[in-house]
């Protein structure tokens, strides 16, 4: 993926990064995230473990993801399908700038989980 396109994404990553956050923020509940590089290791596990605590389980899941994709960025490997290690479509990355797979790995994925769901049903019917 080309630099400009890359430094695009990763914008678009720390936008919804401060989103996210700086909603615990406004509320008082957070510290910045600059801090974050100059404290210990504890306290950023004790910040990541506040700010768990604050966020609803799926915005914790999707600040994560975005955290992934940032460092992917970093360390190169953005957009590729952490399934099928293909390049994810960038219209997917438009649209979701932090997805892991591509659209048909996802489907798979999507589907195995609702087989595996269906099969823990039948075990717990009498």
């Amino acid at each position: 993926m080309k630099k400009n396109k890359l430094k695009k994404f990763e914008e678009l990553l720390q936008s919804i990064r401060v989103e996210i956050v700086g909603e615990v923020e406004k509320s008082g509940k957070g510290i910045e995230a600059e801090q974050m590089a100059d404290i210990s290791d504890d306290a950023a596990r004790a910040y990541d473990r506040k700010l768990q605590g604050d966020l609803e389980e799926q915005e914790w899941s999707k600040l994560k993801q975005v955290e992934v994709a940032l460092e992917k960025i970093e360390i190169g490997g953005f957009g590729i399908c952490e399934q099928c290690e293909k390049e994810i479509p960038e219209a997917r990355l438009e649209i979701l700038p932090y997805a892991e797979f591509c659209t048909q790995c996802l489907s798979e994925i999507e589907k195995k989980s609702s087989l595996d769901d269906q099969e823990i049903q039948y075990t717990k019917e009498p």
